[in-house]
């Protein structure tokens, strides 16, 4: 039988277990609040013309379960006692996962927006336009996303990088300018 008081990767398995119970109880009210507010702000949806009220309750149903998942991985690693390193990359990947999140949440508003103008306007000329246009923002959005989650990659490998860790904190550098050179030639 287990003994709870054993040490697991730097942990006792009794602190394994708060922080599966933590990540799985997180997981849960994430997932119940964010259905509840999607009701709720359904519910004053209905009684409002405005637009933006439609594009934030279509954003917040593209909330990736993967996203929720990993925010309450995070939240329950917090409990545990972990090497720097590892703690590093928890950082990073709830980083990561969260500018992609905000990514699918612009797009989808970018997407339920052209959709409502699409419906509205008459005129197929301006229509043919905003599409370009639309699909235009969309690579912008992205290109933004990459180049943040590039940025703030690269920012903790130089600072790995001044204390000796790490070299490849130089060429992430050269690809986060070149980018932001492509980006601005571009713009």
């Amino acid at each position: 039988m287990f003994d709870l008081d054993n040490v697991f990767y730097g942990n006792e398995i009794r602190t394994w277990l708060v922080a599966l119970g933590i990540t799985v109880a997180v997981l849960v009210v994430l997932r119940l609040i964010e259905q509840l507010v999607i009701v709720r702000i359904e519910r004053l949806t209905s009684r409002t013309r405005t637009i933006i009220d439609d594009l934030i309750v279509g954003a917040l149903r593209k909330t990736k379960l993967l996203y929720l998942f990993v925010v309450a991985v995070y939240l329950g690693s917090l409990t545990l006692t972990l090497p720097e390193n590892l703690r590093a990359l928890d950082s990073r990947i709830l980083m990561v996962a969260t500018l992609l999140q905000a990514g699918v949440w612009a797009s989808t508003a970018i997407t339920l927006w052209l959709a409502h103008y699409r419906a509205t306007e008459e005129d197929g000329a301006n229509r043919t336009t905003m599409n370009a246009l639309s699909f235009l923002v969309r690579i912008a959005l992205w290109t933004t996303v990459l180049l943040l989650i590039l940025d703030n990659l690269a920012r903790e490998q130089t600072q790995q990088s001044a204390d000796g860790q790490s070299d490849v904190a130089v060429a992430t550098r050269n690809i986060v300018a070149t980018m932001e050179d492509l980006f601005a030639s571009v713009c």
